[in-house]
């Protein structure tokens, strides 16, 4: 596909739109927490991509650098608003929560389970959630998440460890567990 959007394929670049959008929206949005902002960084990412198209053939993982360059922009985009309300004063921004994708897990799930598990995942320490989403939910490899937010792999592996056990907790799905292993060893 990279070949092909290079060469000026609008179809195969509008493929690779429709598969990354909502996902590189999400991320952006759990970094800027304005979502108008979170879509013009997309969206400032994806022109100079084509724009760029040429050089793409160069790029080893397009998911890896799409994920860099929305985090990239994204913080760039938060340092210039930051410069914004410290010369006119802070204004009001808002916060908006990053719904759980539509795949088969949460398909066979209950509605009172997965507002349960929204709610443990919402409760994560930014980083950790950050992290668990971009596994989980974008479905990256532990190796490509640590490229994307330059941390190496054994904070992806403690992270996401740390995420499990804390949404774990709050369902209270440990204590069940641990009590089976209590029993079992009886």
């Amino acid at each position: 596909m990279r070949k092909r959007i290079a060469e000026g394929d609008e179809a195969a670049f509008t493929r690779l739109y429709s598969l990354f959008y909502k996902r590189l929206y999400h991320f952006s949005l759990s970094l800027v927490r304005i979502p108008d902002m979170a879509n013009e960084v997309v969206e400032d990412v994806f022109t100079r991509m084509w724009v760029n198209r040429s050089r793409l053939t160069d790029i080893h993982n397009p998911a890896v650098y799409l994920y860099v360059a929305v985090k990239n922009q994204s913080l760039n985009r938060l340092s210039v608003k930051a410069r914004e309300w410290i010369v006119s004063g802070l204004d009001e921004t808002t916060t908006s929560v990053a719904a759980i994708g539509d795949d088969p897990f949460t398909q066979v799930v209950t509605a009172e389970m997965l507002r349960r598990v929204n709610s443990a995942v919402e409760q994560l320490p930014p980083r950790c959630k950050m992290i668990f989403k971009l596994v989980r939910e974008d479905g990256l490899r532990y190796k490509e998440v640590a490229e994307i937010l330059n941390i190496s792999v054994n904070t992806i592996d403690v992270q996401m460890a740390t995420a499990v056990r804390r949404i774990s907790e709050s369902l209270g799905i440990s204590q069940s567990i641990r009590q089976k292993q209590f029993q079992k060893k009886k």
